[in-house]
């Protein structure tokens, strides 16, 4: 559960302000009262393990009793002396417990030869277990040895843990072990059901035997079984020792089997069932309408415990037929093509293999007749060198105003329709007119007609499209001087102005 790498990480980077005041409050009680030192001064009785780079054989206690001695040293930074933990030590929580600690102390006479606290963290980083200062009086020919510090019994829950040796000076962490708290627990529980696709989970919870109080850090073994299918997962208790248990989707009864899945707990093995069942669904059918001649979606919505439901088919009966459709995020929608202008009704019932079968539920289905229209338009005449707007009416058969869509010139481009208008620009032939020039003589022809064909398109299903002709003349006028018949310039010329007319198609 714990890296020795991540662990010191961690605590580098967030050693408590709880930790850090108890350090601090440790310290300033030391330095208050010399007596009360002297007497919490020591790591309890220690037994030596000699290093094989030792060449003392002195047996050394990092607490000796040393009610007779005042520590008058000052408090020695981290950087001063060097201590180093196990990797993991194991301990009961029912017995006293040893922790070997390897310390290579100070040897200047004004600091302390060593002081830290050794503090516990369970798996949430809250302290659990404070050992209160170890400190020693310098000592300039002190040689690194292993020492013994004695945790007392019931210090700790069974579980696992963080132990940190904590500088008291400058609150650095100077080494981290793991400490695995061998015990008894308890695991309750109780048999459990739900509905199928349900957010319910299943939980349980692990105490201390001994003292019924809820154990954090713990990791449960749980195994579904059913027939011959088998699903494991583990689970890390919090800290009020329970877990929240995410049984298999899949619906039916399993055997349920939870046992410790850390080694140093040991838990008698319990035995329960959980139960997946068909949820019940709620199904609603919208009402739908459509155009003669388009196809009408007919649409449910399927919802089950709050939720959508993205499985199972839905049938819509309508008009003596039955149409199957898949739900997808909640939704079954069907488009078929009904030919009578009228209102129907239809009903949709939900069916699947993990849900209860829905009741059918009904809706109305409504067919429209769509409306005619007529583009209402007079034939144009424009001068031949004017560029004039002009205005078309878009109109239903009973003379009712349309709204929407464009009115588009076969081949060319389109206007928007509002209101029941559009505008179009009529341009003149210009030099189109112009037959031939002889000499001093210009031959105009006196109008030019072209025939253009317009067609509304309805940006709704309501309406028709419908269909006009217009014709613009585009007529002669003088650019000089605005005559309209044939006529003399002496600057420029003679015009002859034809009064035959040519249609431009």
């Amino acid at each position: 559960m714990f890296g020795k790498k991540h662990i010191i990480m961690i605590l580098l980077a967030i050693v408590s302000l709880s930790l850090i005041s108890a350090v601090a409050a440790a310290d300033d009680a030391i330095s208050s009262d010399n007596d009360t030192i002297a007497a919490s001064n020591d790591l309890e009785t220690i037994s030596v393990e000699q290093d094989d780079n030792l060449k003392s054989n002195e047996e050394s206690q990092i607490s000796q009793n040393q009610n007779d001695e005042v520590i008058s040293s000052q408090s020695t930074p981290s950087t001063y002396f060097s201590l180093d933990l196990k990797d993991s030590y194991e301990i009961s929580s029912s017995k006293d417990g040893k922790i070997s600690i390897y310390v290579n102390p100070c040897t200047n006479a004004n600091y302390n030869a060593y002081n830290f606290n050794l503090v516990g963290f369970d798996k949430d980083w809250n302290v659990v277990y404070d050992s209160g200062l170890k400190s020693r009086n310098a000592d300039v020919n002190g040689k690194a040895k292993t020492y013994s510090l004695t945790i007392p019994k019931g210090s700790f829950l069974p579980g696992t843990y963080v132990l940190a040796a904590v500088n008291n000076y400058d609150t650095k962490v100077m080494d981290v072990a793991v400490l695995n708290v061998s015990g008894t627990a308890v695991i309750t529980s109780s048999d459990f059901s739900k509905y199928y696709n349900s957010d319910k989970t299943m939980t349980a919870k692990v105490t201390d035997k001994a003292t019924g109080k809820p154990l954090n850090g713990v990791d449960v073994k749980v195994t579904f079984t059913k027939g011959k299918s088998t699903t494991t997962k583990t689970y890390t208790t919090n800290s009020k020792g329970q877990i929240s248990i995410e049984p298999p989707k899949a619906l039916g009864t399993y055997a349920v089997t939870m046992s410790s899945a850390t080694p140093h707990v040991t838990v008698s093995s319990v035995k329960k069932t959980a139960t997946v069942i068909k949820a019940p669904v709620s199904v609603k059918a919208h009402k739908a309408s459509e155009y003669q001649g388009f196809k009408i979606t007919l649409k449910a919505t399927v919802k089950s415990q709050g939720k959508k439901v993205s499985e199972g088919t839905v049938k819509f009966k309508i008009n003596g037929k039955t149409y199957s459709a898949k739900v997808k995020n909640g939704v079954a929608t069907k488009k078929i093509k009904l030919k009578k202008a009228k209102k129907y009704t239809y009903t949709a019932k939900f069916t699947s293999s993990n849900y209860k079968p829905s009741k059918a539920v009904k809706a109305k289905a409504t067919i429209k007749k769509r409306v005619s229209t007529k583009i209402v338009v007079k034939n144009q005449k424009v001068y031949m060198d004017d560029t004039k707007f002009f205005t078309v009416k878009i109109l239903t058969k009973s003379g009712k105003k349309v709204n929407g869509g464009k009115l588009k010139i076969i081949g060319q481009d389109s206007t928007d329709v509002k209101k029941g208008k559009a505008k179009l620009v009529k341009y003149g032939g210009g030099i189109k007119h112009l037959k031939r020039i002889n000499g001093r003589t210009e031959y105009y022809r006196k109008a030019m007609t072209k025939a253009f064909k317009l067609k509304y398109i309805p940006s709704s299903h309501k309406y028709k499209s419908s269909i006009k002709k217009v014709k613009v003349t585009s007529v002669f006028k003088c650019p000089g001087c605005g005559k309209k018949s044939t006529h003399n310039h002496y600057a420029v010329g003679y015009y002859v102005v034809y009064k035959t007319r040519i249609i431009v198609s």
